[in-house]
C-alpha cells in the first residue's frame, strides 16, 4: 500500500449495497457485490443466471460470460472510485489481482423434457487498494 491512507468510512459508504438507492438492482440478470478483505483488499463477488443446451456450449459460452463479468466488475470499481472521490475528495486507486480471479458455473435446473438448463454463473476476485 502506498504512504497514504485509505478513509474506510468513505470506502464503506462506496461499496454499501444494503439499503437504500444502491441496493436497488440496476438489472434482473445479475448482481455484484463487494466487501472488504484485509487493509487494504476488496473482495468483488459477481452472480449471474444463464442458458445453455449442452455441456459443450456451456464450456464455449463460459468465455462470453466471463468477458461480461469483467466488464461489470470494471464498471463497479469505477463507480466505486467516483463514489469514493464524491464522498472524501481524495483518489483511490483500484487494481484487480489477476491471479485471484475464478469463475464457476451450477447448474440450478435440468428438466428431461426440456433441452435448455439453468445455471448460476458466480466469478470472484480480489482488488488491491492505494
Amino acid at each position: 500500500m502506498a504512504d497514504k491512507e485509505i478513509n474506510y468510512i468513505a470506502l464503506g459508504q462506496a461499496i454499501d449495497s444494503t439499503w437504500g438507492r444502491s441496493s436497488t438492482p440496476q438489472t434482473a440478470s445479475y448482481s455484484v457485490k463487494v466487501a472488504l478483505a484485509g487493509s487494504d483488499r476488496l473482495k468483488v463477488s459477481y452472480a449471474a443466471i444463464v442458458n445453455f443446451a449442452t455441456e459443450k456450449q456451456m464450456i464455449l459460452l463460459k468465455r462470453r460470460y466471463s468477458s461480461e463479468a469483467d466488464s461489470v466488475v470494471a464498471a463497479t470499481i469505477k463507480r466505486i472510485k467516483s463514489l469514493y472521490k464524491e464522498i472524501s475528495g481524495e483518489s483511490l486507486t483500484i487494481k484487480v489481482v489477476k491471479e485471484s480471479e475464478s469463475d464457476s458455473v451450477e447448474v440450478i435446473n435440468i428438466n428431461i423434457h426440456n433441452v435448455n438448463r439453468t445455471a448460476y454463473y458466480r466469478r470472484t476476485c480480489f482488488v488491491e487498494l492505494s
